[in-house]
């Protein structure tokens, strides 16, 4: 039933786009060339109900590449006991879709520092799949993809036992 909606969809928004295609020229006031203008206008048109989408996940996957790292205090030897604390849940400015931000922080239970912070994005997608619904709610998130290696390294799970004895 979904795909079903989803070709009408896709059939009524193809015929606004031809349609489209063919006045714009006219609109402009372009007599001349005004065919090959609306033939190199067609893509551009057909595909703007998802260059949000398409735009904002190459953002997404941008940000994720360079800000969702692990980050290490130069003293993080130093902790014998640690508690985690949740991020509160923040927007990512500059993206052309909705982007958020949460993750974890890691504290030393003696001194109250973060001595690691740990990054998580997510995004719901753009007009069409977020707003709108055609996402059907789904999620795209990323993490540090050296979480697991970064918590062997400073045995986070045995500092945080630590950190529930006080």
């Amino acid at each position: 039933m979904i795909f079903l909606m989803f070709l009408v969809g896709f059939g009524v928004w193809l015929a606004a786009a031809i349609v489209f295609c063919k006045r714009i020229p006219r609109w402009l006031g372009v007599s001349k060339h005004g065919a090959v203008i609306s033939v190199l206008l067609f893509p551009v048109v057909l595909a703007l109900p998802v260059a949000d989408d398409l735009i904002g996940r190459w953002q997404f996957y941008r940000l994720c590449d360079m800000e969702a790292v692990v980050t290490l205090s130069p003293d993080w030897e130093k902790v014998k006991r640690a508690r985690r604390v949740s991020s509160p849940r923040s927007d990512v400015a500059g993206a052309l879709i909705p982007i958020y931000s949460q993750g974890s922080e890691y504290v030393d239970a003696d001194t109250g520092k973060t001595f690691m912070t740990h990054p998580h994005f997510y995004t719901y997608g753009g007009l069409l799949f977020g707003r709108l619904g055609l996402g059907l709610g789904s999620s795209t998130s990323c993490h540090p993809k050296n979480s697991e290696a970064v918590a062997k390294q400073i045995n986070i799970y045995e500092l945080l036992k630590q950190g529930e004895m006080k």
